[in-house]
């Protein structure tokens, strides 16, 4: 859960006034049923045509969501950062290797899930508290977030609320989940199936996973390389020979919209674009989300050293969804995973 802090500052004869600021808390948490919906409700604090400052992390999805349900309103949203925000962007060694021991206590706690008795938790709520209980008896010394289970309908919300419903065979569950070890994050996701899996899904499956893929390859565009090891300077040309990529018309330098946009034209391959609703990452270091974002318009340049999630996925309405997600770091211009653990839909039927 999260909230936000919007700044909204009034003129009066195009001189600043005064700053309103107004704190807005849970969003799209709440879009499954609860009455309490404060994005809904944004077009009561501003006017026609304001620009919208928000403090804090909001998705794609999220702002999308505060449009739909203000229609009237034409707001442009600017998401500020601070300057410390866009130091901690690119990580330390040092940093890199706590990230990588929290991914590491992830990776034994989705181990453990898959040879666990399902029938003990067969509950949302059940499950999502075996595994908290699991990362800290790995070494976690908290959570990144309260971990994500979400099965059947209740899938096609991104952010669902674990809830008292039963898992079922048949039914894609989302598992989301992360913890921190001396302070650094991790995320991770995985959908599974227990025992069998719709055709529908199946084919939505494929294709994420194919994003997924295609996605980290599509990061390594971002460092320039040659053959001397050196990055060519102004007006010099890169000897080595293109990639896959790069021959198809793509440039050297990847930004988070260029990363997105891949994602989406994949998806488009088999029309699942529109059931794409959210970024298709975030940085992780100190917080959960961080710089770069890899969101429409992002102009964040993938870079050695950065650590953020790669985690296309798609949500039909009241059927189901599918999220795959792995953190991943660039090490001499090359995309990197913390962990392995098997994205094959094969390899998630439980």
């Amino acid at each position: 859960m999260h909230g936000y802090l919007l700044i909204k500052p009034t003129y009066t004869d195009r001189k600043q006034r005064n700053t309103d600021v107004v704190f807005l808390g849970d969003g799209l948490e709440k879009v499954d049923g609860v009455k309490s919906d404060f994005l809904k409700n944004v077009g009561s604090y501003i006017g026609q045509k304001e620009i919208l400052d928000i403090f804090g992390e909001m998705t794609y999805a999220e702002v999308a969501y505060i449009k739909k349900k203000n229609p009237k309103l034409k707001i442009k949203v600017n998401i500020k950062h601070s300057p410390v925000d866009y130091q901690r962007t690119v990580k330390e060694p040092a940093e890199i290797a706590l990230v990588k021991k929290s991914m590491q206590i992830v990776e034994k706690v989705f181990t453990k899930l898959r040879n666990t008795d399902w029938r003990r938790i067969n509950t949302e709520k059940n499950l999502a508290e075996h595994i908290t209980k699991l990362g800290y008896k790995f070494g976690a010394e908290d959570i990144s977030f309260p971990a994500i289970v979400a099965s059947g309908a209740n899938a096609s919300v991104p952010h669902h609320v674990p809830s008292n419903k039963k898992l079922k065979s048949g039914e894609s569950i989302i598992i989301d989940f992360g913890f921190k070890y001396k302070n650094y994050c991790s995320d991770f996701t995985r959908t599974v199936f227990l025992k069998t899996v719709p055709k529908k899904l199946a084919m939505a499956y494929s294709q994420v996973e194919k994003a997924y893929e295609e996605c980290m390859g599509f990061c390594n565009l971002s460092v320039p390389r040659m053959h001397s090891g050196h990055l060519p300077s102004k007006g010099e040309r890169n000897t080595e020979s293109p990639s896959p990529f790069e021959e198809r018309g793509r440039g050297e330098v990847v930004t988070g919209n260029d990363l997105y946009q891949h994602a989406v034209n994949i998806l488009a391959e088999k029309k699942l674009d529109k059931y794409f609703i959210h970024s298709l990452g975030h940085g992780t270091g100190l917080e959960i989300h961080e710089l770069p974002n890899l969101s429409p318009k992002s102009k964040d340049v993938i870079k050695d050293n950065m650590v953020f999630s790669i985690e296309p996925g798609v949500y039909f309405p009241k059927f189901g969804g599918i999220r795959i997600e792995d953190l991943v770091f660039m090490e001499n211009g090359q995309c990197k995973k913390f962990i392995n653990i098997s994205t094959k839909l094969r390899d998630n039927v439980l």
